[in-house]
């Protein structure tokens, strides 16, 4: 688990596709202080890693996670968000992020908000029922809170620390496509709702009979 707070931002030192599954290699920021196994999330994306020497960071990263991912638009050099999993006995800041990425979205907006920006981003509508008003989000491995949201699109406020602390210092553009893991907890009581739903209707269905 994470908590969408991010540690370190990172650079891309190679992307190698391997049938339709990726390596992915990003320049070590955290030394030895990691293992063989551990779960890192870059830009939110949940990782494993696969080797690591106090220079690079080597992951897998399967068919599934590239194709739900920006991680096939990767070229070298570019920058990524980077945070490791939260210890059990770690300060719980942020919101729960699984690093699962349930889509990708686009960056269709950006506006100067006094020292920090306010960026909309659009994503698929199925996703809509997802997200709610003031509600927490990860936006490339980023905890962001909801400013505004419309059927595909959320708007979000970046705070200058933000700004410096994440990759979104180095590259913020329109069109720009990023990584979105919307609540857990929202997934949840949706799933619940959608279940619920289909009971009616089956029970609407059989009533029929």
């Amino acid at each position: 688990m994470f908590t969408g707070i991010i540690e370190s931002i990172s650079e891309v030192q190679g992307i190698r596709k391997k049938g339709p599954e990726y390596v992915l290699k990003v320049i070590n920021p955290f030394g030895a202080e990691i293992s063989t196994g551990d779960s890192i999330s870059v830009d939110g994306t949940c990782l494993t890693v696969v080797e690591f020497d106090r220079n690079s960071i080597l992951f897998f990263v399967s068919e599934v996670t590239a194709g739900k991912t920006i991680i096939a638009n990767y070229k070298n050099g570019m920058t990524v968000n980077l945070e490791r999993a939260m210890k059990a006995d770690g300060r719980f800041d942020g919101h729960i992020v699984q690093g699962h990425v349930d889509t990708t979205g686009t960056i269709r907006n950006i506006r100067k908000a006094g020292e920090g920006v306010e960026i909309t981003v659009s994503f698929d509508t199925s996703f809509s029922r997802l997200v709610a008003d003031r509600g927490s989000v990860s936006v490339n491995g980023i905890s962001l809170t909801t400013a505004e949201v419309s059927s595909g699109a959320f708007m979000i406020s970046l705070i200058p620390e933000t700004l410096k602390r994440t990759s979104f210092s180095k590259k913020l553009m329109h069109g720009q496509t990023v990584n979105i893991e919307f609540d857990i907890i929202g997934k949840y009581i949706a799933r619940s709702f959608d279940m619920r739903n289909g009971d009616r209707r089956l029970e609407d269905l059989l009533g029929k009979l």
